[in-house]
């Protein structure tokens, strides 16, 4: 039964992408094929990003005092501002939803995912530094609508950052359930993903 489930999963995946993209963020971009799965490509996209953006530990304590104002509320009408001057051009950008490497399409996929929320939090716990690494756990509430269904979620999650010598994000990288906190509470999206978790417990 157990791998009869992860075999659907698999077979669904994309459409089961597209669909939440559709719903809860309005993007596009997620049919495109750079979807929430965390596979081989996304690891191995990850440690190129590690290896081509060292990051500036000058940035680092100006970069942290941004990230946490700018995330509190991303229901904000100065959203996409201040992403703008969060992030540099070029970045590398995962919430294992999307990833996305120009602050321009970074600017609009936010800008989109505030518009869909009706309210949001977060709430930065804890702040590790090592060296030009920086480690925050933190934890986000949200409530939306997807199909007329009221979706509301908590949940916690950490994000890898690295900053520029400006403050500027260059990597950030989410460690989050976005099966739990995201898809298992959508129409259609949330049947399979509830019985696939129900299956290997």
């Amino acid at each position: 039964m157990r791998a009869r489930m992860i075999r659907a999963m698999e077979k669904h995946r994309k459409t089961i992408r597209c669909l939440a993209a559709g719903l809860v963020l309005g993007a596009t971009a997620a049919c495109a094929g750079s979807g929430p799965m965390m596979d081989e490509r996304t690891v191995d996209a990850y440690h190129q990003a590690l290896e081509n953006m060292p990051g500036d530990s000058a940035g680092v304590e100006q970069g942290v005092d941004t990230f946490r104002q700018t995330y509190a509320d991303l229901t904000r009408q100065d959203l996409a501002e201040r992403i703008g001057e969060l992030y540099a051009e070029e970045i590398y950008f995962n919430d294992t939803v999307h990833i996305i490497r120009k602050r321009s399409d970074l600017v609009d996929y936010m800008a989109r995912t505030g518009s869909k929320l009706e309210e949001n939090s977060v709430v930065v716990h804890r702040v590790i530094r090592d060296g030009a690494d920086v480690y925050v756990r933190w934890e986000m509430t949200f409530l939306s609508r997807a199909a007329g269904k009221r979706v509301e979620s908590h949940s916690i999650g950490m994000t890898h950052l690295r900053f520029n010598a400006d403050g500027q994000i260059i990597l950030h990288q989410d460690f989050w359930d976005s099966g739990s906190a995201l898809y298992a509470h959508l129409p259609v999206v949330g049947f399979f993903v509830r019985r696939a978790q129900g299956a290997m417990q």
